[in-house]
């Protein structure tokens, strides 16, 4: 992480660059990702509590299709079963890779507040030995030390961020899940038609 990360981060920008065309932190922009995708998990952890009802809902009308020799009813309800299990399965999945792209965006967010701290330090301690060596020339090589140090610690935490931040063939495979999860949103057994009769579907009606 350089003094150029640092300053998109705080969103430093200066000169006419900045003047002309500001550009918003980028501490910023994770941050309002992070929410949106926690927004996103609240959602998706309603929509799996309601399927996870449905589905024991329909366990127990097959068990009482059976008891009364009801087989067609059954084996419609079993059907409506099947489909309430893939779009559950499917939401877990989805919230499994967004909890995990949150995660990411989380250390993204503390590498970012630390790396602009080590950079504010660095940037204080070049100043007062650039200021005071001439005068104590024996305070330089100390002061020397310390930027060297940070330095390192900035090597240390950026090694270990890349690993957590390195989006793989998972990223690819979430983007999948993710799309399908979308085409689920939006398709007619969600739940906003099912709020709307109180739970009830075709197989209740056909009762």
């Amino acid at each position: 992480m350089t003094g150029d990360f640092s300053g998109k981060w705080e969103g430093s920008t200066k000169g006419i660059k900045g003047a002309l065309r500001p550009i918003e932190p980028l501490k910023i922009q994770v941050d309002r990702a992070i929410k949106f995708i926690e927004a996103q998990l609240s959602k998706v952890n309603e929509y799996i509590e309601h399927y996870i009802r449905r589905e024991k809902e329909l366990s127990e009308k097959i068990v009482q299709a059976y008891e009364r020799h009801d087989d067609a009813r059954a084996k419609m309800i079993a059907n409506e079963l099947v489909e309430i299990r893939k779009h559950k399965d499917l939401l877990i999945n989805s919230k499994l890779f967004l909890d995990k792209a949150a995660l990411r965006l989380r250390t993204l967010y503390e590498l970012g507040n630390f790396t602009s701290i080590i950079n504010i330090a660095k940037r204080t301690v070049r100043e007062i030995r650039a200021n005071i060596a001439p005068l104590f020339p024996g305070i330089n090589p100390e002061l020397m030390q310390i930027e060297r140090m940070l330095d390192e610690m900035m090597l240390d935490v950026s090694r270990s961020a890349s690993e957590n931040l390195n989006f793989d063939v998972e990223g690819m495979e979430a983007e999948k899940i993710l799309e399908e999860a979308a085409i689920v949103a939006k398709s007619k057994m969600m739940i906003p038609d099912l709020s709307r009769n109180g739970g009830n579907n075709s197989a209740d009606k056909s009762r």
